[in-house]
């Protein structure tokens, strides 16, 4: 069933100021903004509108791949602000970091040093490609829709578990917060799941409930393969980089 624009939060004629100022500063505008505040308010209109309108939800929202790209951003930030991912190259077998940085000709702390911010450049965008392309087909199964409009679901409910996780600012980043962290966001990936997917992805909340943890440990299996290639990314640039 259609929903109206006003139902849904459409753009009101009169853009506020601080939305004009912050698309000249930042180019997150007016239909970023309220793509960001309908998906946590209301992820199931903003995903109705994707499905039935085209990727723009008929001009209400972003596009969802490119809104979730805009998202990946912050979070890299985040990341640099938090330090970057030296601890998880420290926390790599000694015989193998030893033997990268015997290879590379540099001292401990500028092999790690390169290798961190080669990691910390590419972890967000290599790991987002992952957690895409392991959770759509089991959202194509479940919601029976052709591979178009699955895309445009699977980066819909990507932006959803995203956009909560964007308050944690760089905590999750943090090892004394990581516990804290990783439970708030494994169970806001569930709930996003739920909230977008009824009568899509699932009908009972057993089911919902039950497919919303497959689906995450078959994200996190794709984010451990991902990381993988993320630290191999990180060994090859420091060891070749200057």
């Amino acid at each position: 069933m259609a929903t109206s624009p006003d139902e849904l939060g459409g753009p009101n004629p009169e853009r506020s100021r601080f939305a004009d100022y912050a698309e000249d500063a930042t180019g997150f505008g007016a239909t970023e903004w309220r793509t960001f505040r309908d998906l946590l308010k209301r992820p199931r209109a903003v995903l109705d509108a994707y499905l039935e309108r085209g990727p723009t939800g008929g001009g209400l929202y972003a596009r969802p791949m490119g809104f979730y790209f805009a998202l990946c951003g912050v979070l890299m930030i985040y990341m640099f602000i938090a330090g970057g991912l030296e601890g998880v190259i420290q926390r790599q077998p000694a015989e193998v970091l030893n033997g990268w940085i015997a290879a590379s000709g540099k001292s401990r702390a500028e092999f790690i040093g390169d290798a961190d911010g080669w990691m910390s450049l590419v972890s967000v965008p290599v790991l987002s490609f992952f957690y895409a392309i392991f959770s759509a087909p089991l959202l194509k199964w479940w919601g029976g829709l052709d591979w178009r409009r699955t895309f445009r679901s699977t980066f819909t409910l990507l932006n959803a578990w995203t956009v909560p996780v964007i308050f944690l600012g760089p905590l999750p980043m943090m090892e004394r917060f990581a516990l804290f962290a990783s439970i708030f966001m494994y169970g806001a990936n569930i709930v996003a799941f739920l909230r977008l997917g009824r009568g899509l992805w699932w009908k009972g909340w057993p089911g919902g409930i039950l497919k919303g943890f497959l689906l995450l440990v078959v994200m996190m299996i794709g984010a451990g393969i991902g990381m993988f290639f993320v630290m191999q990314i990180g060994m090859m640039g420091a060891l070749h980089g200057n």
